[in-house]
């Protein structure tokens, strides 16, 4: 299953493209900044990838996300909590 979306944090504004696996119940993402948004000194217009995988106990995904740029590279926990619908 496709996931897309987008918004914005402290970096700048990014859209995210991705895919959900049903079986799995993993979820791979791609967010990608937009240029000249949010800070010019942490917005280098780069990818970052989010590997989470469902968690039945705190019912939310759960994992890391990944960055490789000539700027920074780096990697950390991610959450992502589901709110309800809106």
């Amino acid at each position: 299953m496709k996931v897309r979306g987008s918004g914005s944090d402290d970096v700048g504004i990014f859209k995210i493209d991705g895919i959900f696996s049903n079986e799995t119940n993993e979820i791979g993402l791609n967010k990608r900044y937009q240029p000249n948004t949010g800070d010019p000194s942490e917005n280098f217009e780069h990818a970052v990838s989010i590997e989470l995988t469902w968690n039945p106990d705190s019912q939310q995904l759960e994992g890391k996300w990944y960055v490789e740029t000539d700027e920074y590279h780096g990697q950390n926990a991610f959450e992502l909590i589901f709110d309800g619908l809106p």
